[in-house]
């Protein structure tokens, strides 16, 4: 979406308020996510602007938190997502986990979108267990009152079980929410063949999963 917007000459920013991971990915750039989105976007942004937490640890910033008695402070990300919407016209955020994980004691991930006001885009699998993940992930945006674009149906095989082909009808049918997309599983995905599914995917596959 990043390279996409990019493409089309928007300026667009981007942002992975928390990370963690069990190494550092460059010199660069902590988390490997944040160093994908900045290329994606074609972006100049600090590290520590697009990613002000970071955990050398693979768990949820909570956990991590408290096992390395580091403090998660969710108003230096609200405030660092606030300094790159006035540097950027367009600002994508991606998440971590999923919107449930827990941020600090008290605060979890669908705490800090509520207060971003930004629009929610589900990216699902066409895995065993993924209705109900994505049930229980519609249930609780709705329940934090955060409004949701659709969903993007995420490394679709080329040759899909009965199955996995109608996962994405099954969960327009139960959402109601629009499938934005069903993006192919590629064993080199890259940034252009990627913005290219996700623009044409409609008019490639005429499906009407689109529509609410």
């Amino acid at each position: 979406m990043a390279y996409l917007l990019r493409r089309r000459g928007i300026n667009v920013g981007v942002m992975k308020p928390f990370a963690t991971s069990t190494d550092i990915y460059s010199s660069k750039f902590r988390s490997e996510d944040t160093a994908n989105l900045a290329k994606a976007a074609n972006i100049q942004d600090m590290d520590v602007e697009i990613n002000p937490t970071f955990f050398k640890i693979a768990a949820s910033p909570f956990i991590a938190s408290v096992i390395t008695s580091e403090k998660v402070n969710v108003k230096d990300n609200l405030d660092a997502f606030r300094k790159l919407k006035e540097k950027h016209d367009f600002i994508l955020v991606e998440g971590i986990g999923g919107i449930m994980v827990p941020l600090t004691s008290k605060q979890v991930l669908a705490d800090f979108v509520k207060l971003t006001n930004l629009q929610v885009i589900i990216v699902a699998s066409v895995k065993l267990g993924t209705i109900n993940h994505t049930l229980l992930t519609v249930a609780a945006c709705q329940k934090y009152s955060l409004p949701i674009s659709g969903i993007v149906i995420n490394r679709m095989p080329s040759k899909p079980s009965d199955v996995q082909r109608l996962t994405p009808t099954i969960i327009h049918k139960l959402t109601k929410l629009p499938v934005i997309s069903i993006m192919p599983e590629e064993c080199n995905p890259n940034f252009e063949s990627g913005s290219y599914y996700f623009e044409n995917w409609s008019e490639l596959h005429a499906s009407p999963l689109k529509s609410k």
